[in-house]
C-alpha cells in the first residue's frame, strides 16, 4: 500500500513560491495536479496516493490558494494569469515532461498550460472539467462593468471567522458549491488561517471578484482543438454531466485524441466518489499510451 502521508513541498516561479503536496518515488513518472476554484492540493490526498505506487504525484495550490503567494495589491486572478504564472513550473520541476492531472479550475488551467508548453505535457486527465464559463462579444461591457464594479468597493466589512476547525468544515459544506463531509475534511483545513479571533479563510478574497473578460465559444474549442496531448476525461455523472451537458457534446469532439470515463459521484468525485475506481481507471488508461515515455 503506498503512503497516504504527503510530502510538503515549496516551489518557487518567478511571481512567488507555490505550496504543494507530493507522494510517490521521486524517480517515478510525474503528474502535477492543479485543483478546483477555493480548494487547494489537499483536494488530492485520496486520489494522489491511489496513483504513487506508480507515479511521483506533485499537487499544486495554485496562486491565491492553499499556501501559495496571493497576487500583489492592484492585480487579480483571471483565467490565463495562471497560465503565464505556472509555465515557467515545467521548466524547472518537469523538463522531461509530466502528466497534467487537474479538476474543475484546475483542469481548466491544465488544458490551457498543454496549449502554451505543449513540449512538457505528455498526457491530461481532466476530472469533471472541459473549459471554462464563456462569454460573447454582447456580454463583455456587462462583464467588465461587474468585474471593477467589485474591484472598485473593495472589502466587504469582516470576513467570517470560526471558532474551530469544525465550525469551518460545516460552513464549507454549505457553501456555494456544496462539499460531502469527506470532501470538505480534506480541503477546509489547508485554507484556514488561525489568528486571535479564531479561524478565517487564508484564501485571497480577490478569487471570488468576476472575471473581467470571458473567452468566447469558439476560442475555447480553439484552443481544445490545439491540444496534442492524449485527454483523459472523467465524467460525474452527478456533475458537469448532469448540470453542462451541452458542453460536453460541444466541445469534446474537438480534442484530437480524447477518451471518456464515466463515474458515480458529484462535481468532486476524486474525493467523495470510488477513489479506488476511479485509480484504476486513471492508472489503466495512462498504461495505455505509456508507448510514449513519460
Amino acid at each position: 500500500m503506498p503512503n497516504t502521508e504527503p510530502e510538503q513541498l515549496t516551489l518557487d516561479v518567478p511571481a512567488g513560491t507555490l505550496g504543494a503536496l507530493a507522494w510517490g518515488d521521486t524517480s517515478s513518472p510525474l503528474v502535477i495536479a492543479f485543483h478546483g476554484w477555493l480548494d487547494n492540493a489537499a483536494s488530492f490526498n485520496r486520489l494522489g496516493p491511489a496513483l504513487a505506487d506508480d507515479y511521483r504525484v506533485v499537487a499544486v495550490d495554485l496562486p491565491g490558494h492553499g499556501f501559495s503567494y496571493h497576487r500583489p495589491p492592484g492585480a487579480s486572478y483571471e483565467l490565463l494569469d495562471y497560465v503565464r504564472d505556472l509555465a515557467p513550473l515545467f521548466d524547472r520541476e518537469a523538463s522531461q515532461g509530466a502528466v497534467l492531472l487537474g479538476h474543475s479550475l484546475g483542469g481548466i488551467v491544465a488544458s490551457l498550460l498543454s496549449v502554451a508548453v505543449p513540449e512538457r505535457v505528455r498526457a491530461l486527465m481532466l476530472v469533471d472539467s472541459l473549459g471554462p464559463l464563456t462569454g460573447d462579444a454582447e456580454s463583455f461591457p456587462d462583464q467588465l462593468k461587474q468585474a471593477i464594479d467589485r474591484v472598485r468597493q473593495g472589502s466587504r466589512g469582516q470576513p467570517p471567522r470560526y471558532a474551530d476547525v469544525e465550525e469551518a468544515i460545516v460552513a464549507r459544506m454549505k457553501g456555494r458549491i456544496p462539499l460531502s463531509r469527506v470532501a470538505a475534511e480534506c480541503i477546509v483545513p489547508r485554507s484556514l488561517q488561525q489568528d486571535q479571533q479564531g479561524w478565517r479563510w487564508g484564501t485571497d478574497a480577490r478569487l471570488r471578484y468576476p472575471s473581467m473578460h470571458r473567452l468566447e465559444e469558439d476560442e475555447v474549442e480553439a484552443y481544445l482543438a490545439a491540444i496534442a496531448a492524449p485527454t483523459l476525461l472523467i465524467r460525474a455523472n452527478r456533475g458537469m454531466a448532469a448540470f453542462k451537458p451541452e458542453w460536453i457534446e460541444g466541445r469534446l469532439p474537438r480534442l484530437s485524441d480524447a477518451e471518456v470515463i464515466d463515474v458515480e459521484g458529484s462535481h468532486h468525485c476524486h474525493l467523495d466518489g470510488d477513489v479506488g475506481g476511479l485509480a484504476e481507471g486513471c492508472l489503466g488508461w495512462l498504461g495505455r499510451i505509456r508507448s510514449a515515455p513519460l
